[in-house]
């Protein structure tokens, strides 16, 4: 079972984590898909997946199976179409921000955007990634 008081992401390979982080939002999880690029299989423990996480989830091709406190009807939905397995405690209409005000902007870009690059494309910006050179 995820320990969430020692990471709030972890990425395991037979077992063994071999990548945790702490932190919030979308960027602890890019940052692991990125340097986590080539492989495959390994199960992610996240706090929260929003329909925005599954994309990028998706997107990596890394991830075989997701734990999860949180996540989202759309990213259930999302992550099913994909055939990635999906363990979550609780399901939630949309992902909302810390303060439960509103939907969070990340969940709101991927409503927004059916287009997978206009999709990258517009979490690269709200993260504050470069933009990748069209090659």
């Amino acid at each position: 079972m995820p320990d969430f008081t020692r990471y709030s992401l972890a990425l395991l390979k037979d077992g063994q984590i071999v990548y945790c982080a702490g932190g919030g939002g979308l960027r602890p999880l890019w940052d692991a898909l990125e340097k986590f690029q080539g492989r495959s299989g390994l199960i992610l423990h996240d706090k929260v997946i929003g329909l925005a996480a599954a994309m990028l989830i998706v997107r990596s091709g890394i991830v075989a199976e997701i734990h999860t406190k949180v996540a989202s009807r759309p990213a259930v939905a999302f992550l099913e179409k994909n055939g990635i397995v999906l363990h979550a405690a609780e399901l939630s209409a949309n992902i909302l921000t810390r303060d439960q005000s509103a939907v969070c902007p990340g969940e709101i870009i991927a409503l927004g955007c059916p287009d997978a690059d206009e999709f990258i494309k517009s979490i690269r910006e709200f993260l504050g990634l470069p933009a990748k050179d069209a090659r």
